[in-house]
């Protein structure tokens, strides 16, 4: 028997708009976003940096891109609990097929700044269920 656990959490900042989401075939709304998650360095790197800055693409599917699309900004800082997945494009003409990995949301959470909420509404976003 072999277990594999695929469980990221990230937490870091929308790097621009969302948008709105798109539909499937199914039915179902799809957001994608990416946000940028930065640590900072010991010292100063290479280039005179001091902080090192990742990026991870987000999907986000159900009513959770619906919601996030309708109130999430760029800048605004988001919790986000999913699963690693690699995505494969074939070749088109002479480019080569490409591969990326992204993170599939279970959960987003908003994190009280730069998020645009209604009054009095619990900011702690919407769950998907497994």
């Amino acid at each position: 028997m072999s277990l594999w656990y695929n469980r990221w959490t990230v937490m870091g900042r929308l790097v621009k708009d969302p948008g709105p989401p798109r539909f499937l075939p199914t039915g179902d709304a799809q957001l994608e976003f990416s946000i940028a998650c930065s640590r900072p360095l010991s010292g100063k790197g290479h280039t005179g940096q001091t902080e090192h800055v990742s990026y991870f693409e987000v999907i986000v599917r159900g009513r959770q891109a619906e919601v996030c699309s309708e109130r999430l900004r760029k800048g605004a800082p988001v919790f986000v609990e999913g699963e690693a997945r690699q995505l494969s494009y074939p070749a088109i003409g002479n480019t080569p097929p490409k591969k990326r990995i992204v993170l599939f949301a279970r959960r987003v959470e908003f994190l009280a700044a730069g998020v645009d909420m209604p009054a009095g509404e619990d900011p702690s976003g919407v769950e998907i269920p497994e």
